[in-house]
């Protein structure tokens, strides 16, 4: 009898535990438009810099002028918001883990099948994109030099490969470190250092704090050596970058109460000093005398700040509010963008400028064309991500449930 009612009780209190989380999970996470707008941001930068380097000529062949300055070095700026991209998946996923742990609720499987989902879904459609595009372009237009003499370009691999182990090396986070980067697809370098800073910052976590005894200590840095190993130097060398928006992260509740307490004016001040101060960061990395990995961290430092001043979200209504909503709905594609885009933007070259010395000058007629393509990559993102990033939510719960039911036939026994 006494094992039968310690039995009911155990399954209670599971069934009111998974109430419990069924719940917190059903309440949606408070949306911050500025913040969601700076990832949308970063990864317009990104595409910018490819579309201006594979259809305009190189600065040094073009009339020089203020403008075409600031236009060209605007356009420049694509690595550096990579850089604030990390800083902003340590302040979302470490934030998060950082939650979880100290309320005590994180787990490795949880966290994995939600990192996963969220990689995979966009990351191995994305590749298929890739060799679809690619072998098109291949096919009809090999005498382009984006096919045919790729090393001419800044922007893309100098001998792509599409074999398999390049393509299971992707999916499986190794692209770029252990295996070359597949096909056309250079941007794609980043996700698998995002995994593995994804690994290592829980198991740095439960290192050198929150695990609950000496055995899963040890097992957390196993996992923390290995993964640091396979990431390798270069990936090492920015975490940093990662660990500023996790800092953000783990100080969230203070900077709220400090971001509160602010005047409006203050605030707004504060905020605009900040984006100048990242943006400033960003082109003195890139034109600047600082060593490459310098600037990097320097951008990192500002990005950190950034966020940290939009911990609280900008409080505009009516008409600038709603623009600022409409802006920061496209960061429901970011990633998807970010993911497709380059080769749809090979393929267009081959399409209208196959050869490199017949790239464009700037001009009206170039620019509103160049306008024309950023506009069709983002719509072309937005459908892609319908199919694909949009079902994250969807997908996480159907790798819960299995979940769901070991942890009820744990408790059952």
């Amino acid at each position: 009898m006494g094992q039968c009612s310690a039995r009911v009780a155990g399954c209670a209190l599971w069934r009111a535990q998974g109430r419990r989380s069924m719940n917190t999970r059903a309440q949606p996470q408070m949306q911050n438009r500025a913040l969601d707008l700076l990832r949308s941001v970063s990864a317009l930068l990104v595409v910018l810099g490819h579309v201006r380097v594979l259809f305009f000529k190189d600065y040094a062949d073009i009339p020089h002028s203020a403008a075409s300055a600031i236009a060209y070095a605007f356009t420049s700026l694509g690595s550096e918001a990579v850089i604030v991209f990390f800083v902003m998946s340590g302040f979302w996923v470490g934030g998060g883990a950082v939650r979880a742990m100290k309320r005590r609720t994180f787990t490795w499987g949880g966290y994995a099948s939600a990192r996963l989902t969220r990689l995979w879904l966009v990351l191995i459609p994305a590749l298929l994109l890739t060799i679809l595009i690619d072998l098109v372009g291949r096919h009809f237009f090999s005498s382009a030099d984006i096919y045919a003499e790729a090393g001419r370009y800044a922007a893309v691999p100098s001998h792509p490969t599409y074999s398999l182990e390049s393509f299971f090396g992707t999916v499986a986070f190794l692209g770029g470190i252990h295996v070359p980067i597949f096909g056309l697809n250079m941007p794609l370098w980043s996700i698998p250092y995002e995994f593995w800073y994804y690994v290592m910052f829980p198991a740095a976590m439960l290192v050198f704090g929150f695990a609950s005894g000496r055995w899963m200590r040890l097992v957390a840095a196993l996992v923390l050596a290995a993964s640091a190993f396979i990431a390798g130097g270069e990936a090492l060398l920015l975490f940093p970058a990662w660990l500023a928006g996790a800092a953000v992260a783990w100080k969230r509740d203070d900077i709220v109460g400090l971001l509160r307490s602010m005047q409006s004016r203050r605030l707004a001040v504060l905020r605009i000093a900040a984006l100048l101060g990242t943006l400033g960061a960003m082109v003195f990395a890139h034109e600047g005398p600082l060593p490459a990995l310098i600037g990097k961290w320097l951008v990192a430092l500002f990005a950190a700040a950034l966020t940290a001043t939009l911990v609280v979200d900008v409080a505009w209504s009516g008409p600038s509010g709603r623009i600022l909503s409409s802006a920061a709905g496209t960061a429901h594609y970011s990633f998807s963008l970010y993911a497709i885009h380059m080769p749809i933007v090979a393929l267009l070259s081959a399409v209208l400028v196959p050869d490199v010395a017949d790239r464009w000058t700037p001009g009206p007629w170039t620019i509103l064309a160049f306008l024309a393509i950023v506009v069709f990559l983002e719509v072309l993102a937005a459908v892609f991500a319908s199919f694909t990033e949009s079902k994250t939510d969807t997908v996480r719960g159907w790798m819960r449930a299995p979940l769901a039911r070991s942890r009820r036939v744990d408790h059952a026994i």
